[in-house]
């Protein structure tokens, strides 16, 4: 998956959630794999009365069916969902995009940008993990984008101050030298009068 940039655009990092969102998911395939196959064995065990051995093979369709239905919505959904965000630091912006689902991407121009928090709960400080809390908008409506669980937060979010103050400095540089370059057109056109 490829992010379009602007000329002179340069990416600076590029990640996605860290894995250890995946453990739910792990825990979700390893308990439903674990109870499926005792289901099974127990349903198909020759001891079993016989109203259960004469329907063994409908109990063992249920068995398999809800055991698919845990895997796909608690172990494949998951893993997908992790796979498909990528979220992008650029010098311009953040970017959090999906590979596949939503068509518009989720773009905060730097420009826009209030201020960055990280928030880290003890489970994510123990991985070095952490959310990073976007605060941007402009004309008095703020909004707030939450990039969730990213890995080896607290550098990134050192990298996006950086990125952040980098920005501004080089926005307040134009605007100094447009300023200058205004005032010099403005006392060239007084001389002339």
């Amino acid at each position: 998956m490829r992010l379009r940039l602007v000329d002179g655009e340069q990416v600076v990092v590029r990640t996605r959630a860290h894995r250890r969102t995946l453990l739910p998911a792990l825990l979700t395939l390893l308990v439903t794999v674990a109870l499926m196959s005792f289901l099974l064995g127990y349903v198909s065990r020759g001891s079993q009365p016989e109203v259960i051995r004469h329907y063994s093979h409908v109990l063992s369709t249920l068995v398999v069916g809800a055991g698919a239905l845990t895997l796909v919505f608690g172990t494949l959904r998951p893993v997908l969902a992790w796979a498909n965000r990528v979220t992008w630091l650029t010098d311009l912006r953040v970017v959090r995009k999906n590979l596949l689902g939503a068509p518009q991407p989720v773009i905060v121009p730097l420009g826009l940008l209030a201020e960055a928090q990280l928030k880290q709960t003890r489970l994510q400080a123990m991985s070095g993990a952490g959310d990073l809390v976007l605060h941007h908008g402009a004309y008095g409506q703020q909004q707030r984008t939450v990039l969730a669980d990213m890995p080896d937060a607290e550098h990134l979010h050192t990298v996006l101050a950086e990125e952040l103050g980098a920005y501004r400095r080089a926005a307040a540089a134009q605007h100094a030298r447009r300023a200058r370059e205004a005032a010099v057109t403005t006392d060239r056109g007084s001389l002339n009068v």
